[in-house]
């Protein structure tokens, strides 16, 4: 069970910064600001902070 905490911990710290990075490149003209993008930058914002939480909660929960 260690793993599969550790895997949604680290997966939702790469949805975080999935979720800034995309952004920031819109801001600096490097991709085009387009619905599905925006929609998709937001959503994998979200469910980082959400896969994270629960995995540090998962992780937090299993050590003696």
């Amino acid at each position: 069970m260690k793993t599969n905490s550790r895997f949604l911990l680290g997966f939702g710290v790469v949805l975080l910064f999935s979720g800034v990075i995309l952004p920031f490149m819109m801001v600096i003209k490097m991709l085009e600001p387009t619905f599905p993008l925006i929609f998709i930058s937001s959503a994998s914002s979200t469910l980082g902070l959400a896969l994270g939480t629960v995995g540090l909660a998962q992780w937090t929960k299993k050590r003696p």
